[in-house]
């Protein structure tokens, strides 16, 4: 009984040290400055997001593209499988290129310092909540 109480302790005495450890290391250069407002690190941040997320739907869209060939081969080229990926790479495609979009958008927001107008109804969407 002692025994299990000691190790006990002893793993609530590493754990409070792990997390002691993980609130007081340093951020990295990746995240955010919260103390300083700059807006074109935002935009940054969210044109990268957007570029590595278009980057994603292209990468998933070229894996439906050979998933095509094999249906074709197995069911046959007027099969549901094969029309089926069809549409779910074009619409892979259709959100890469949006998602390229936005990444455009927010990179020519950090050299002219304005909203576009897509932008500002997207933001004005966000904020109108009822």
């Amino acid at each position: 009984m002692k025994r299990t109480l000691l190790n006990g302790t002893a793993l609530l005495f590493v754990a409070g040290i792990a997390a002691m450890i993980g609130c007081t290391t340093s951020t990295s250069k990746s995240e955010l400055e919260l103390s300083a407002y700059d807006p074109a690190q935002d935009h940054g941040k969210i044109a990268a997001y957007y570029a590595h997320e278009a980057a994603k739907l292209r990468q998933t869209a070229e894996e439906m593209s050979v998933r095509i060939v094999v249906y074709e081969r197995l069911f046959g080229p007027t099969s549901d499988w094969v029309s089926g990926t069809r549409l779910l790479t074009q619409s892979y495609q259709e959100a890469a290129k949006e998602y390229e979009r936005k990444a455009h958008e927010h990179r020519d927001l950090i050299h002219r310092g304005r909203p576009q107008s897509g932008v500002v109804s997207e933001l004005r969407d966000v904020t109108d909540v009822p």
